[in-house]
């Protein structure tokens, strides 16, 4: 039987569930037993149809108790002299949720009291999402919930609307993380910097370095001599919100560290890039890879075919598709390890087909 993507991730989904309760070893963290499973066990080149990798696992705190040591003064990236004097009701926003899931790997995250739409850990299902249509702020509803601290950076804005929010009083931290691969370790030691908690995060840092490392060491052990040319596509809906990322969102970084090569950033591809059937054609990949949510909303499978250029595409004519958390896919932060192992199950891990 022809091997299917969506059969890859079936086949693992016991092996990937989240929760230690679902692991053999529950004592063994849940990256080095993906590290442990990850076997190459077919040519992914033959797979047809889509995989998903769903919500991930929450980030495993390194303390419940944290003691922040405050005041901290800083100047932030907009060239605020700040002072943080109260950590107790954090607002932290940004386009892909770091910083709520890193704020949690600190121990805070019961000083979290609203989010973003990006920030769908499960712990914080209930809190209030300040921002409208995806990711505008809504100024209003932040200053509604009284926070102490807002730390927030421009991937999402307007920019009026966090002027606004400084100038009610509410102490607000602008930062300007790199948010790439291998600057996971230094964004989680800034933020644990801004909220007083510095040895919280030397320690997470430490961590998830090292279990980027393992991933990374295990994932190049299975990878087939011929790279997957791999895409990131962005959609939304089934009109014009429809992108090819590159080099300005770092997809490159994502792609290498599953084998792949990123044929977006191979072809120049650089700011978001309209996917027109002309540039789907150019860059000719054999697999997409999207957020869960974007290919829900353009009609899964069956209506991003349906986009001009798409059926025309290697990776169309075999409707093969990876499909990442949105909210994961490219925050490179403390979950970026386990996402990398839950893709590569995906991509080169046994199935059930005979």
């Amino acid at each position: 039987m022809k091997k299917t993507l969506t059969g890859v991730i079936l086949a693992t989904s016991l092996l990937l569930a989240s929760g230690c309760a679902s692991w053999d070893n529950p004592t063994q963290s849940q990256t080095q037993q993906l590290v442990d499973s990850l076997e190459s066990a077919s040519d992914p080149h033959a797979g047809t149809g889509v995989a998903r990798v769903d919500q991930l696992s929450e980030v495993e705190p390194v303390t419940n108790n944290p003691q922040p040591s405050l005041p901290v003064q800083l100047t932030d990236a907009d060239g605020y002299e700040v002072s943080v004097t109260d950590t107790s009701r954090i607002l932290a926003l940004d386009l892909y949720g770091t910083y709520t899931k890193t704020l949690r790997g600190l121990g805070f995250s019961d000083s979290i009291v609203g989010r973003t739409v990006s920030s769908a850990e499960e712990s914080l299902k209930d809190l209030p999402v300040v921002t409208e249509g995806g990711h505008t702020l809504n100024a209003e509803a932040v200053l509604n919930l009284k926070p102490s601290l807002v730390i927030v950076d421009h991937s999402i804005g307007p920019e009026e609307a966090i002027d606004q929010i400084r100038n009610a009083g509410i102490t607000v931290v602008v930062m300007q993380p790199k948010r790439q691969m291998d600057s996971i370790g230094q964004d989680i030691r800034d933020l644990a910097a801004v909220v007083g908690a510095p040895k919280a995060g030397e320690e997470l840092a430490n961590r998830t370095e090292k279990e980027l490392a393992d991933a990374q060491q295990a994932i190049a052990e299975v990878v087939p001599s011929n790279p997957l040319r791999m895409s990131f596509l962005y959609a939304r809906g089934t009109g014009g919100v429809f992108y090819l990322l590159g080099d300005e969102n770092h997809t490159k970084d994502l792609i290498s560290a599953l084998g792949g090569i990123d044929v977006n950033s191979e072809n120049g591809i650089g700011a978001p890039s309209p996917a027109s059937p002309e540039a789907l054609a150019e860059v000719n990949p054999e697999l997409f890879v999207m957020m869960n949510g974007g290919l829900e909303s353009t009609g899964d499978i069956q209506g991003l075919l349906q986009r001009p250029g798409v059926a025309q595409t290697t990776a169309g004519q075999n409707s093969r598709v990876l499909a990442l958390p949105d909210g994961d896919s490219l925050a490179y932060g403390p979950q970026t390890p386990e996402l990398l192992l839950r893709a590569a199950h995906a991509l080169y891990g046994e199935t059930d087909a005979k």
